[in-house]
């Protein structure tokens, strides 16, 4: 059997003993796992052929041509089928195990090998080979060997390095002695056992459909039985350590005794009297039934369970003070174990549970420790299945900032989050293909995770444990005469395997108090002790369990100042894993600090810490994936680190990459006198930056033929120059020059010319290279007047008024005044001007200085008195404004009516607020120029200007005035919005009626909506008269004027002025009549023409309807509806009757009420 692990890693444990030849060599205490610093190795460095391990193997005793695996029977059972016949195996599940100081292997079907852990006593093997007993179960104490298949068993006494068979009996009861021959009949009737075990002279075996454990002497004879409730069923597995027995049964109890200390006594019972019962879903629910193996499978020799649990009990375990026991499940069938360890508590009658899910692996096998009754272990392997449901488990894991990010103590029967080990370093070797023995705490907080210790390649399961110790096996040493028993130490306790049983004792102590967080209890395990390997261990253990506050104690203790300085500066730290690291780096443990690094994802940390190491391919991989602020430094250091040990052509490569080549692999290189190797490097590199370097260095060294090709080749034009120059080659230096137009290169130039006098050239240059002041300079030295003006406009304000002062000297006035003038100097421009009556450039400096914002005051008067004197009022007003004279420049355009644009307006409007004792005015005499200013727009057509500075004033009312004015509706809608007074909305609504309001449905929307507001409801009556009158007199609609009358009645009966009841009563009587008129047209349309036409009769006789100062019927309407109906009754003579009696009757002509066809067809037939 196979199954799939990591590939050999070339590490090994260290034998349990000193003896056991050919073993001597394995000594090397050994840190479990064998982990190379760097953390964890990677699964894909391996074939995965190369990925598997032998589980179990047998000779098939022929040639083998296939196996098959039973269907039905949970795959215990497989078929070897050979050429001269087939073979029935039957997986069983090997007792190999460590108790009391020795370690029982199965080596093979009928071998096994005993052995001391501590190395006293050689390795021992028993081999039943000659007796054809296939050995399926084995137990050991110090003296005697216990081993027992289906049908019988056997007891051997140890003998140095053999066995001497004390008895042997199958299970009909009959003994047999060392020389075979019969020594007794039991007491009570035997039967076949699976589980038995051995203490001092007494066997412990199970019994079979009996809830009774059977008690033998070592001959096989029954001389006591261990009784209790048949309700619980026979007992399937019991385990023995020390002097405390173990049973669980078939209904899913736990039995326990107390066994006599001298082996012979009888057994009393422990713990709860009742048995304590295990949970149905203990382990969360899962109904847990294997393919071929639940309630309608064939389960074979499978033990039959009551149906209660819907699992498996796998195996079970008991503590060496009988506190305690742990039990591991299966799916029915024992295909596979559950990945949930239980463990029952005597004291506090119940359960705690850890899920190895979160591990991502699964249990295969667990032991308690030898002599630590809280400390146990369980050998996981990796599962495929398992680890995708770990993934989704370990997302909500709960983690506290405070002792660790833990792992908490899982299942319902877990009382509270323990202080173990975080999640992340559970999940550490989550992906690893071979054994890790994951080490717990059983405690009332729950099962906390200890540690994972990864077992070395070459050995195939844990025996036990002993801490500091890790008992496992390697039976392929046993088959060449060895030992199969070997020792990992516990990498908690790596170091510390020269101390004596008290110190360890102290240290597992002291971890499991870290881990409970009882930090009180050990502070005091550290004051108490004074071994500095002890202290040194525990901190390792503080790191580990991360609580620093413990670990400074022991760092002081160990007097290691470093340690201490790491724990203070690292308080600094936002995150509790990188404080921890830093203290971890200190004490050695940088593969932990790398990991911490990596959980609380500080990689510039982490970066940091490779590079410390050396490790520099891990540090850029770092750099490059999760840090790569710290990238181009990385690649420094990296550069820096290979320069000192001398790898040139990698640190040129290094320095690249972090972007500093041009400085520092020229240093590199010249610092070692590799000037060839530098040329080279500088030529194939290309790089302007380096050229030019270079460059300078040959100048430097005398080589200028070199470094004018240097100089060529960057492009460096001021170095070429100032070179040629050095030569005297001040031709090809100009040239050069007027080809590139470097502005540098031309100053050097110049400064060259200038140097030998050559002032024209010079000059010259200095122009090309932008500097005219320089060049303006020389030109008024050499007395080149004609040439300064040009070059002075040119250069910069202090050489311009050099320029000036100077033309000034020499009568050139004009050119003075404009240098001053663009010099910025407009004040003295202007006195030049003034005093020799220069007006030509006089325009253009006052104009230059009414539009600079920031002219001088005193400046700005003097332009303006100018504008006044030439008749430029305009121009004179706003420079009068703009000098802060706001009452003369609005005196100046009342009295020259000069048009105020929205500049000047806001030129003349004071800033509001202004202290009168900072030169502002008051608010009374801000607001009564704004009411001047306004009024001067709203004389001079700028209503929407005068609207606005009225609003500023605060006079609303006179605003609206003015925007009405404008005429602009779509503004004065919104002045009235935001204005929010009665009296301008109704002005507003006023305003709109004026207007062609009865086509656009959205001016009689503002018009009713403004008239609302201002709860002017006389007015909108009004208006919905008008409407009325409109639809009688436009359309000849009288349903719409019907219900705008009313409309206007609705309104009107809100009204309280005098005389609202004259009102409502007039216009109730006119709405009367309208519907009078309605209604008689509906008569007509309905046939009804006698009431029709007496209604009509009394429409026309009605003085009402001859009243045109108010809304009404129009008299004409009423004779055209009746002759439009006789019309369309072809009674041609009614009609001319009606328009008769509508000519001289009424007095109306006929034209404006009916149809001109109509008409003339009518006035035919007179």
């Amino acid at each position: 059997m196979f199954r799939r692990t990591a590939p050999p890693r070339g590490r090994a444990g260290r034998r349990a003993g000193g003896t056991g030849g050919g073993d001597e060599g394995k000594r090397g205490g050994e840190k479990a796992g064998g982990e190379e610093a760097g953390g964890e190795e990677s699964d894909d460095d391996f074939a995965p052929e190369d990925a598997w391990r032998v589980c179990a193997s047998l000779d098939a005793g022929g040639t083998l041509e296939r196996v098959h695996f039973a269907t039905g029977r949970g795959a215990r059972l497989l078929v070897a089928v050979c050429r001269d016949g087939a073979r029935l195996c039957v997986r069983v599940k090997l007792n190999d195990k460590t108790r009391g100081g020795v370690s029982v292997v199965q080596v093979a079907a009928d071998s096994v090998v005993l052995e001391a852990t501590d190395g006293s006593r050689a390795p021992a093997r028993l081999n039943t080979t000659e007796r054809g007993m296939q050995i399926t179960g084995a137990d050991a104490t110090s003296r005697h060997l216990l081993v027992w298949n289906s049908a019988r068993a056997e007891v051997h006494e140890t003998r140095g390095s053999g066995f001497a068979r004390v008895s042997a009996f199958d299970w009909s009861g009959r003994a047999r002695g060392r020389s075979g021959s019969v020594r007794g009949e039991s007491n009570a009737p035997a039967s076949s056992s699976q589980a038995m075990a051995i203490h001092g002279e007494r066997i412990y075996r199970a019994c079979p459909g009996r809830a009774v454990v059977e008690v033998t002497d070592l001959a096989g004879v029954v001389v006591d039985a261990l009784a209790y409730e048949e309700a619980q069923g026979a007992a399937e597995f019991v385990d023995c350590n020390g002097d405390f027995l173990c049973a669980a049964t078939a209904s899913g109890h736990l039995r326990f005794w107390r066994l006599p200390a001298d082996g012979v006594g009888r057994a009393e019972a422990h713990g709860p009297k009742g048995g304590a019962m295990i949970p149905a879903d203990i382990c969360g629910g899962t109904h847990a039934y294997a393919p071929g193996s639940g309630p309608d499978g064939d389960d074979g020799d499978v033990p039959e369970f009551s149906g209660r649990l819907p699992f498996a009990i796998d195996s079970v375990r008991v503590n060496c003070d009988g506190t305690k026991a742990s039990v591991l499940f299966a799916h029915r069938g024992h295909v596979s174990v559950l990945s949930t360890l239980a463990v029952y508590d005597v004291d506090t009658d119940g359960y705690r549970t850890f899920d190895f899910a979160i591990t991502g692996r699964a249990p295969e096998s667990h032991a308690w420790d030898a002599a630590a009754p809280n400390v146990l272990a369980a050998q996981t392997a990796f599962d495929e299945n398992a680890f995708a449901d770990a993934d989704e488990k370990t997302e909500i894991i709960p983690t506290k900032d405070e002792g660790d990010s833990q792992v908490p103590a899982t299942g319902p029967y877990a009382s509270e989050t323990g202080h173990g080990r975080s999640a992340a370093t559970m999940r550490r070797h989550a992906n690893s293909r071979g054994i890790v023995v994951f080490t717990l705490f059983a405690s009332p907080r729950g099962l906390l995770p200890q540690e994972a210790h990864p077992v070395p390649d070459g050995f195939e399961s844990l025996l036990g444990m002993a801490a500091p110790s890790l008992f496992v096996c390697n039976k392929a040493a046993a088959q060449s005469g060895g030992g199969a028993c070997f020792a990992v130490t516990m990498r908690d306790f790596v170091g510390m395997e020269h101390l004596d049983a008290e110190a360890k004792a102290e240290l597992l102590t002291f971890n499991y108090d870290l881990a409970v967080g009882d930090v009180d209890r050990a502070r005091a395990l550290v004051k108490a002790t004074t071994e500095p390997a002890v202290w040194e261990a525990m901190a390792h253990m503080c790191i580990k369990n991360k609580r620093l506050d413990v670990a400074e104690t022991c760092l002081a203790n160990l007097g290691h100042v470093r340690g201490g300085r790491a724990v203070r500066d690292g308080a600094d730290e936002p995150e509790l894993d990188a404080r921890v690291a830093s203290v971890a780096v200190h004490l050695g443990l940088v593969d932990d600090a790398a990991v911490l690094y990596e959980q609380c994802h500080r990689h510039d940390l982490l970066n940091r810490l490779y590079q410390a190491m050396g490790r520099w391919d891990d540090a850029i991989a770092v750099a490059s994936g999760k840090d790569r602020i710290h990238l181009k430094s990385t690649h420094y250091a990296h550069g820096r680190h290979l320069e000192s040990v001398g790898d040139v052509s990698g640190a040129i490569r290094a320095y690249e990459k972090s972007g500093c080549a041009a400085v520092d692999v020229p240093r590199m290189l010249h610092g070692r006198g590799m000037t060839d190797t530098l040329e080279r490097y500088v030529i194939g590199a290309g790089s302007r930056e380096l050229t030019r370097w270079w460059a300078r260095y040959c100048e430097s060294a005398g080589d200028y033929e070199k470094a004018l090709h240097g100089y060529q080749a960057s492009g460096d034009y001021l170095s070429l120059v100032r070179t040629y120059c050095a030569q005297g080659d001040l031709e090809i230096a100009a040239q050069l020059v007027e080809e590139s137009g470097d502005p540098a290169a031309a100053f050097h130039l110049a400064r060259t010319f200038e140097a030998m006098d050559e002032y024209a050239d010079a000059i010259r240059f200095f122009g090309a290279a932008g500097r005219h002041g320089h060049a303006a300079r020389l030109a008024r030295r050499c007395g080149m007047d004609n040439e300064l003006m040009h070059l002075a406009l040119q250069s910069p304000p202090e050489m311009m008024l050099d320029s000036a002062r100077y033309l000034e000297e020499r009568g050139e006035l004009e050119k003075a005044t404009t240098l001053y003038h663009k010099a910025g100097n407009a004040g003295k421009a202007l006195e030049l001007c003034f005093a020799h009556d220069l007006f030509e450039p006089l325009a253009g400096i006052v104009k230059s200085v009414a539009d600079d914002e920031d002219a001088d005051p005193k400046l700005v008067a003097k332009c303006a008195a100018y504008f006044l004197d030439n008749g430029r009022y305009d121009d004179a007003a706003r420079l009068l404004v703009k000098g802060g004279d706001h009452a003369r420049g609005l005196e100046l355009i009342v009295e020259h009516d000069v048009k105020i644009d929205e500049e000047l307006a806001e030129a003349l409007t004071p800033p509001k607020g202004a202290d009168p004792k900072d030169g502002g005015i008051s608010e009374e005499a801000r607001k009564a120029l704004l009411m001047k200013i306004a009024a001067v727009c709203k004389n001079q057509g700028s209503y929407h200007l005068a609207c606005k500075k009225y609003t500023q004033a605060g006079d609303k009312m006179k605003a609206m005035k003015a925007l009405l004015k404008s005429g602009d509706t779509e503004k004065i809608c919104f002045f009235a919005g935001v204005s929010r007074q009665r009296e301008i909305y109704v002005m507003t609504a006023n305003y709109l009626q004026t207007l062609r309001w009865h086509g656009d449905p959205e001016l009689t929307k503002h018009i009713v909506q403004f008239y609302t507001k201002a709860r002017a409801v006389e007015s909108l009556s009004g208006f919905y008269e008008s409407v009325a009158q409109i639809e009688i007199d436009e359309y000849r609609d009288y349903d719409k004027a019907a219900d705008a009358l009313r409309d206007a009645a609705k309104h009107l009966a809100k009204s309280k002025a005098d005389g609202h009841d004259a009102m409502m009563r007039s216009l109730e009587a006119r709405t009367e009549l309208v519907e009078t008129f309605v209604r008689a047209r509906t008569l007509l349309a309905a046939g009804d023409v006698a009431e029709a036409t007496r209604l009509c009769e009394r429409m026309i006789a009605d003085p009402r309807a001859r009243d045109e100062s108010e809304v009404t019927i129009r008299v004409g309407d009423v004779y055209a509806m009746m002759v439009e109906h006789w019309y369309q009754a072809k009674d041609l003579k009614r009609c001319c009757e009606l328009v008769a009696e509508l000519r001289e009757r009424a007095g109306l002509a006929a034209e404006p009420y009916l149809e001109a066809t109509m008409l003339a067809e009518i006035d035919g037939e007179t």
